[in-house]
């Protein structure tokens, strides 16, 4: 499996495991009190990644599909940072916008946009999943918010360390 490079994520010893935050979110960390990436025992949480279009344009399909990709790419990367992969992800949870103007994709578009970019980083059998319309996401202009909880044991991570030269 291809790992993404996790040398701007700064990981903090906690009491149950590790908090895993990247050079991008240190501020917003800092400004509301939150862990983009916690493992807790066995368990990764990721809070919310949001696939914004912060113009006043509407986004293409093309455009959303590609904002999708990368809050993908950020889940791969934290989890990656708490030891663990795509393939621990057991749980999604997906909050939506819909019917707003920024975006060119009514509903059913945008659920089959995000289910299209979903099968390009999961697999079956696939994570258990919730998608939740919510009337509005922080930033402004988010379109949905994607959040992950995966199970991948300790044991394993240490067994892979103890491998690595």
């Amino acid at each position: 499996m291809n790992h993404p490079s996790n040398a701007d994520v700064r990981r903090v010893a906690t009491r149950t495991g590790a908090v895993a935050i990247p050079a991008s979110l240190e501020s917003d960390v800092a400004q509301y009190h939150y862990a983009p990436a916690r493992r807790a025992g066995d368990f990764v949480y990721l809070s919310g990644i949001v696939a914004c279009n912060p113009t006043s344009e509407p986004m293409s399909e093309a455009a959303f599909c590609d904002e999708l990709r990368i809050v993908f790419k950020q889940i791969e990367r934290l989890l990656s940072a708490c030891d663990a992969q795509m393939e621990d992800v057991i749980e999604l949870q997906m909050f939506h916008v819909f019917g707003r103007d920024r975006l060119d994709l009514d509903k059913a578009g945008q659920l089959a946009a995000i289910a299209r970019v979903r099968d390009e980083f999961f697999f079956a059998p696939y994570p258990a999943a919730v998608e939740l319309e919510v009337a509005d996401l922080n930033p402004d202009g988010g379109l949905v918010e994607i959040k992950a909880v995966a199970f991948a044991p300790l044991t394993r991570a240490t067994a892979n360390e103890a491998v690595s030269p």
